[in-house]
């Protein structure tokens, strides 16, 4: 039975308008490869194998992707002959007596949904090739699309549309899926008769309907078809991606300051009655649970921020810092690597590296955990209940025990035992008549001057 569907990612095009060493599938949005975008709807919508057609240039575009899924294949295209022949290089030793459907996408389709390519799915049930188009006010160098009723009849290239194919605005989308029966047969009929001198992959909606089959389409918004040739393009994508993120975390109950601001990850996970304050960027790995407050200008990544927690303003979490529930981060504070437990207190000009905080601890302002020694990142370690007082320097390895008391200004090198004080302070020195001495000897300085 045939019953086996993959998928054909076009990769091959240099691109060279990226201005960039990165190759344009591995330019990132919301912090995920465009390439990763692609895949992921790819393997969410059904499809059992994708093939990536590469150029040979891209060596380092060849090893993530051999590395990262096996379940991807690599196919070179030699020449930039055109779509078509992209498409014959990915298929080129593979076997499709046992494919039903075969799905060509672009490369630099970051916005296209899991949905839409199951609406072509389904569209592709009913007939032998589904292409997805759109309609736009200036078509501009899209394909147009050429039907009756809900057929496909052609696809005309915007180079070779006569005027009265030029006025159309059923544009193609660029995103084919075909019947794999007969596909390398009709490939080969494919030819380079047009403007770009290529063999072009729409020409396979006329040899399909002359073969006495069915080709269709399926409406999609424009966005989801958006290339990303620039970087301008990649900024359009990225604002495009961050909208659908925003919507969805507003639809689901966040509440948002100002949230053409806040710039989420494709992976950041918000729980239901979390606020969130203006200028935020959540990096990869971020988990934030119900009722948590994020205030206004605060960097998080590789984060988890439980139930009832606040952070900031102006506060900075990253590589696996845990803020416990109902714990409290304030303003300048940046918490690397660290776990604190429930209700901990950090309010204020602190930073905390590499350590694991118990409940009910109260950090006070200016704190740090020295936690670098010049070759190793040591563990600081504060007991429940534990009082920290202001400008303090906690020198690890060191442990705090429970409801133990560290005096303000105090540099600790020594581990505390539960329930002690520690203080370290020089003794205070008076001299009598400063000003007066200080005021003497600046006159006398003047004097000399002149």
């Amino acid at each position: 039975m045939k019953d086996k569907n993959i998928a054909i990612i076009l990769a091959a095009g240099k691109g060279s308008r990226m201005n960039s060493s990165i190759p344009k599938p591995l330019q990132e949005v919301a912090g995920r490869s465009i390439l990763d975008h692609i895949l992921y709807n790819i393997k969410s919508a059904g499809f059992d194998e994708t093939i990536v057609v590469i150029n040979k240039d891209h060596l380092n575009f060849f090893e993530y992707l051999n590395a990262s899924d096996e379940n991807i294949k690599i196919s070179f295209q030699e020449n930039q002959l055109g779509t078509g022949d992209a498409v014959k290089s990915g298929l080129i030793g593979h076997d499709l007596s046992e494919v039903n459907n075969v799905l060509v996408v672009f490369g630099d389709t970051p916005l296209l949904t899991k949905e839409t390519l199951e609406n072509l799915y389904e569209s592709n049930n009913q007939n032998n090739l589904s292409v997805l188009g759109f309609f736009a006010d200036e078509p501009g160098r899209y394909g147009r699309l050429i039907t009756k009723g809900n057929s496909l009849i052609k696809i005309v290239e915007a180079l070779d549309a006569n005027d009265e194919e030029k006025n159309i605005k059923l544009c193609n989308g660029g995103v084919m899926m075909v019947k794999a029966k007969n596909l390398n047969e009709r490939l080969s009929l494919m030819g380079s008769d047009n403007a770009k001198n290529e063999i072009i992959l729409s020409d396979l909606v006329e040899i399909t309907n002359n073969s006495g089959e069915s080709s269709a389409y399926i409406e999609c918004s424009h966005e989801e078809t958006l290339g990303v040739d620039t970087k301008k393009g990649l900024s359009k994508a990225e604002k495009i991606y961050q909208n659908r993120l925003r919507d969805g975390f507003m639809s689901n109950g966040t509440t948002m300051l100002d949230p053409e601001t806040v710039f989420f990850s494709w992976d950041t996970s918000v729980g239901k009655d979390v606020t969130i304050g203006a200028n935020i960027v959540f990096g990869a790995n971020v988990i934030i649970e119900d009722g948590v407050t994020i205030n206004s200008f605060c960097s998080i990544e590789s984060s988890i921020i439980k139930e009832g927690a606040s952070v900031g303003p102006f506060s900075r979490l990253r590589n696996g810092a845990e803020i416990g529930k109902n714990s409290k981060i304030g303003n300048f504070v940046e918490i690397k690597n660290s776990s604190l437990k429930s209700e901990v207190k950090v309010s204020h000009l602190s930073y905390i590296g590499d350590a694991d905080i118990d409940d009910n601890a109260n950090i006070g302002a200016g704190t740090i955990t020295c936690n670098f020694d010049g070759t190793n990142k040591n563990k600081t370690v504060i007991g429940k209940r534990a009082f920290i007082g202001s400008n303090s320097s906690l020198i690890a390895p060191i442990n705090i025990g429970d409801d133990a008391n560290i005096a303000a200004g105090s540099s600790i090198s020594k581990d505390v035992e539960p329930g002690f004080l520690a203080i370290t302070r020089s003794p205070i020195k008076f001299i009598s008549n400063w000003s007066k001495k200080i005021k003497r000897t600046n006159n006398e300085e003047e004097k000399c001057v002149e």
